[in-house]
């Protein structure tokens, strides 16, 4: 079997419910790049086309996380309480009734009340048997590293959840402080790394990390840029509160950097692929494509980018399946 750890879904009624949204106008600022998508990839929307795209690979299964836009910006704390909640109601539904296509779900959360957050976490990983849930890397420009969410953390840690962590990033933040937008998609293209990279160091320097050990984060796109800008990374050697973030570390940073898990989802990079899978360790990497985008063909060649790492058989099959197995407590 190879488990998709990383696949995209808008659900119908959620669907529904954001597509009044765009359409008013009150889409957050800070998102309106993601409007054009909710329409671009089909697969993202309808189950037909998304089964024509799983068709070639019989023994292919995917773990649902919500489409961006963030939930938080879609609507007011309240909404998006509301929103989080019928939409995982609705991947539960979607997962019970598939079970031949999906192998289980992330819930979303609405990041922008902390305490409805960690609520949802729980209701959603006890009650709708998700595996974790899904956060992006700020939450309304907000990092992860904010004492606003020990609360959630704590949540994750105590369930010994996966937390899956997506970029969030749009037009409107500027390649360069003169200008007033991005340009070119570099928002997305370079932006989106960025933004995994920097999640993922505050998450190691301010102690979070460290703090929740029974927390599974997995890091979108091979972990972004850390892999391979990990020799720049033992220590924040420019920061002048180097020793008192040091002190506080339970490892060193290198060893917390390698505690993140991964995915394979580079869009025929086999080589960021084989760069992850040095530096996280087989064990830590575990299949994901970032399906629809790229659909169809993206389920087939981010296989062969797998393929093509060179890795023994019994790597691979971490890899697309054993890993996932393990992460989600369903070995054997």
């Amino acid at each position: 079997m190879q488990i998709d750890v990383f696949s995209h879904i808008l659900p119908q009624r959620y669907l529904e419910h954001l597509e009044r949204v765009v359409a008013s106008g009150a889409l957050s600022a800070r998102v309106e790049g993601y409007a054009p998508w909710i329409h671009e990839d089909a697969a993202l929307t309808d189950l037909d086309v998304r089964w024509r795209a799983m068709e070639p690979f019989p023994e292919y299964r995917q773990v649902l996380t919500l489409a961006v836009p963030p939930v938080e910006e879609v609507g007011d704390a309240r909404t998006a309480a509301t929103l989080a909640a019928s939409v995982n109601d609705e991947m539960a539904g979607l997962v019970d009734a598939h079970p031949d296509r999906f192998f289980g779900f992330a819930a979303a959360l609405p990041m922008g009340d902390p305490d409805a957050a960690a609520t949802e976490l729980r209701r959603g990983v006890v009650q709708l048997g998700a595996f974790g849930a899904q956060v992006h890397t700020n939450v309304a420009g907000r990092p992860l590293d904010d004492p606003a969410f020990d609360g959630l953390f704590a949540a994750a840690d105590e369930l010994g959840a996966t937390l899956w962590i997506h970029p969030t990033r749009s037009p409107v933040w500027p390649d360069y402080p003169v200008e007033d937008r991005s340009k070119y998609g570099i928002w997305w293209s370079l932006g989106w790394p960025y933004e995994t990279s920097v999640c993922m160091a505050r998450l190691v320097y301010s102690g979070v990390l460290g703090r929740h050990p029974n927390v599974h984060f997995v890091a979108h796109h091979a972990g972004a840029m850390v892999p391979h800008f990990s020799g720049r990374l033992e220590s924040p050697i420019e920061d002048p509160a180097r020793d008192e973030i040091t002190s506080r570390l339970t490892d060193s940073p290198i060893a917390l950097f390698r505690r993140f898990h991964t995915d394979t989802a580079m869009f025929g990079a086999p080589h960021a692929v084989r760069c992850a899978v040095e530096f996280f360790g087989a064990e830590h990497v575990l299949f994901g494509t970032d399906m629809p985008l790229g659909c169809p063909k993206v389920i087939g060649d981010t296989m062969a980018d797998v393929e093509a790492t060179g890795l023994e058989r019994d790597e691979l099959d971490k890899i697309f399946e054993g890993n996932a197995r393990r992460l989600f407590s369903l070995e054997g």
